[in-house]
């Protein structure tokens, strides 16, 4: 098989495993809304906030470079891994537990902070387990990483369920997910090691070459996770958790789909890698393509999802969080924006232009801290949802400016036109049937509304000659 068509295989693959995964995020995020309550459930959304921000320090950069280094090399990937895995372990464990000991200075309850020590246990293993992507997606094997991510999200789901039959709180919920974190790793861990030996290796003059290294990704990603969740800790503050509970539930949602264009721009990015060191006319010919498979996936679920946005709250959180429907708007404006944001953002690293990218991030973090001190405290989810969406649009106005000054690469205006227009013709299609779109559809008028979407979509698109196999690789 062409490694071209391997590629738009393992992708396929890992759609399809994370939509499965997906599917039980949603319905154990249903129970646990259902469980919780609007209060709870915000405590819960500010626990995985908080813990984010500490996830992501630990980071450093390392899985997007990792994933590099091993893409342009044939020799010591096994060392390679080790050394990569061992920072990205001892410096989880230090800020997580760092975190969770700054969790008792701020004026949180004490469920939030005994919560966050359970959640931390979740997110170490979590931290351990992304680093693990950059094996699979550089030997193009993401099957073995979705068949864990469903394992382990089954698991989750069967953990929830159990704990919603028996009533149970917010901790028991922290637990549940911090096993289902730990068995996605295990399984992670088991694949990766059939292509690459992974052990703990201490090895102090490696571990500063590549902190020398990634310190500007990681401070990027830093950054990005600092605008991206830093919302949530406003509202935690200058509202009540009920607020945070609300604008939690169309997070959640948002965070499963974005998890599509990043799987996408992960398995890109060693061809991205490669072609950069081959010339400008072979990182464009990439870029181009994937530029339109992002394209053809971004209008249907920006267009559909704004369209449908209370009725995906409905079957979610049900009628007590169906104010959320308003904030998830918004939100899926920004989902689309993401869309493109993670192809440049990994062609920024393959192009190593992580340094000058670095200061778009920085605007971008302090654009939208001054945004939500502006608008939360009148606007609240909804003033952090629009916030969100300005600044995601910055960025990646921004990031593309970056590769075009270093490649010439052109804005393709064609490959996104076809599919725009699909998407409305699928929005004139679909907006008799779910006006006034502030009313759920039901259940199952809910699923006619998706399918039938997608097939007017890409009906449209194919007629319009938006999508022929030779547009992808």
């Amino acid at each position: 098989m062409r490694e071209g068509k391997k590629i738009a295989f393992q992708t396929l693959i890992s759609y399809g495993g994370r939509i499965v995964a997906s599917l039980f995020g949603f319905v154990a995020v249903s129970l646990m809304t259902r469980a919780l309550g609007r209060e709870q459930f915000g405590e819960y959304s500010t626990i995985l906030a908080y813990l984010s921000l500490f996830m992501i320090l630990a980071d450093l950069g390392l899985q997007p470079l990792l994933t590099r280094e091993i893409s342009c090399t044939k020799n010591g990937e096994g060392e390679t891994v080790s050394n990569f895995f061992t920072l990205r372990v001892l410096s989880s464990l230090f800020l997580l537990l760092g975190g969770f000991t700054a969790i008792f200075l701020f004026p949180y309850s004490k469920n939030i902070q005994l919560g966050t020590g359970i959640g931390m246990i979740g997110f170490f293993f979590l931290s351990a387990s992304q680093l693990l992507l950059s094996v699979f997606q550089k030997h193009l094997a993401m099957h073995l990483a979705s068949l864990g991510e469903i394992l382990g999200r089954a698991a989750q789901l069967f953990f929830v369920f159990l704990v919603f039959r028996g009533h149970g709180g917010l901790f028991l919920f922290l637990l549940a997910m911090s096993g289902a974190s730990f068995l996605i790793f295990f399984f992670h861990f088991v694949f990766a090691r059939l292509y690459t030996r992974i052990r703990f290796n201490f090895d102090i003059l490696e571990i500063r070459k590549i902190v020398r290294v990634s310190w500007p990704i990681a401070l990027s990603l830093v950054l990005t996770l600092i605008y991206f969740k830093i919302d949530t800790i406003f509202l935690s503050f200058m509202k009540t958790q009920e607020d945070v509970g609300l604008y939690g539930v169309a997070y959640r949602i948002l965070e499963n789909l974005i998890f599509f264009p990043a799987i996408f721009s992960g398995i890109v990015m060693p061809l991205l890698s490669r072609e950069t060191t081959a010339g400008n006319e072979d990182f464009k010919r990439v870029f181009k393509k994937a530029f339109h498979a992002i394209a053809i996936f971004a209008a249907p679920v920006t267009c559909g999802g704004f369209l449908l946005s209370y009725s995906i709250i409905n079957v979610i959180g049900g009628k007590e969080f169906l104010a959320s429907g308003a904030p998830m708007q918004a939100l899926f404006l920004a989902v689309g924006l993401i869309f493109f944001g993670n192809l440049f953002g990994r062609a920024i690293i393959a192009l190593d232009l992580q340094k000058q990218a670095m200061w778009v991030y920085l605007f971008g973090v302090l654009m939208n801290v001054v945004l939500n001190f502006m608008f939360i405290p009148k606007y609240s989810y909804i003033g952090a949802a629009w916030t969100t969406v300005a600044t995601e649009l910055m960025i990646t106005v921004f990031l593309f400016w970056l590769i075009r000054k270093r490649t010439g690469v052109p804005l393709y205006i064609g490959n996104f036109g076809k599919p725009a227009l699909a998407a409305l013709g699928m929005v004139a299609v679909l907006f008799p049937a779910v006006s006034p779109m502030k009313t759920p559809l039901p259940f199952l008028g809910f699923g006619e509304a998706i399918i039938g979407g997608a097939v007017v979509y890409f009906v449209i698109l194919y007629a319009m000659g938006g999508v022929k196999k030779r547009d992808f690789f």
